[in-house]
């Protein structure tokens, strides 16, 4: 996922080598589900490929929803600050928006709270 710009100050100057480090240490696929980066993959099934032409077929002839996975890394305690090895994970789309549910859920509700309140007091 793309840092956010007001997130931007609380990553460290090198961001990239430790992401790439990270990236390395995962063998460029997904940590929890062994997916690799940049691959492509039917929507809703396990199936997947690097194979451009496959997802040709699968888009024009089978009308399939075809998806490219990219990987990103994981701040497993959702604190930008802490990049230590043992709180980054190398995920895909699918498994970093299953871990980050929750905190997504708590987010939404805040943000609904607010512009309640906005409504409520103009």
């Amino acid at each position: 996922m793309p840092i956010k710009p007001e997130n931007l100050a609380r990553y460290p100057k090198d961001w990239k080598q430790i992401r790439a480090r990270i990236q390395l240490r995962a063998g460029d696929k997904c940590e929890f589900c062994d997916v690799p980066n940049r691959c492509y993959r039917i929507r809703g099934q396990e199936e997947w490929t690097f194979d451009l032409m496959q997802v040709e077929t699968w888009t024009c002839c089978d009308e399939l929803h075809v998806s490219q996975i990219v990987c990103t890394v994981a701040h497993l305690d959702h604190q930008p600050e802490n990049c230590s090895d043992e709180n980054l994970r190398f995920l895909c789309q699918r498994c970093h928006l299953r871990y980050d549910h929750r905190m997504h859920q708590q987010h939404a509700r805040e943000t609904r709270r607010r512009g309640r309140a906005i409504e409520m007091f103009p």
